[in-house]
């Protein structure tokens, strides 16, 4: 059991990560931000091409000029896919059992992981609404660090 876990998440990718502090703080920068798992959201990858007969959303044109609308659903289908990707993020961040959660995500996602939120009882955790999935850990750290979420790194012998 760790006692800081943080999990940054978008629409299709989430990362988790536990603070991890120097076993010889005298000689040793520190605490670190250690990556233990990566999700993804398999269906958000593929998008157009993989998931719709059709890359383009809109009308279908015959050669006469006239068209039809159509409606495959895809943005029912898209929140729905992002709805599963909550569940499963708050899912692994339940499996770690930290004494503290930290959860940075899109304003997007954050609604749809409060929503899963009540399927998950007794899991707290802190809400960040930036999108930090694409940071660098230590960039990640400065941010939470910065907000008074996490300790700031020290030099060696500090």
């Amino acid at each position: 059991m760790s006692e800081v876990c943080i999990v940054v998440a978008d629409g299709s990718r989430a990362r988790v990560f536990e603070l991890t502090h120097p076993q010889q703080p005298e000689f040793e920068s520190g605490p670190d931000l250690k990556e233990v798992t990566s999700l993804a959201a398999p269906e958000h990858t593929g998008r157009d091409q993989a998931i719709y007969s059709d890359e383009v959303t809109g009308r279908n044109r015959t050669v006469a000029g006239g068209g039809h609308n159509y409606d495959e659903h895809r943005d029912a289908h898209d929140d729905e896919v992002e709805r599963q990707f909550a569940r499963d993020i708050l899912a692994d961040l339940a499996s770690h059992g930290a004494d503290r959660n930290i959860l940075c995500a899109s304003p997007r996602m954050m609604g749809y992981l409060r929503e899963a939120r009540g399927q998950f009882a007794g899991l707290e955790f802190t809400e960040v609404q930036k999108d930090l999935t694409a940071q660098e850990p230590r960039r990640i750290h400065e941010q939470l660090a910065d907000e008074g979420l996490l300790p700031a790194r020290k030099p060696p012998g500090a």
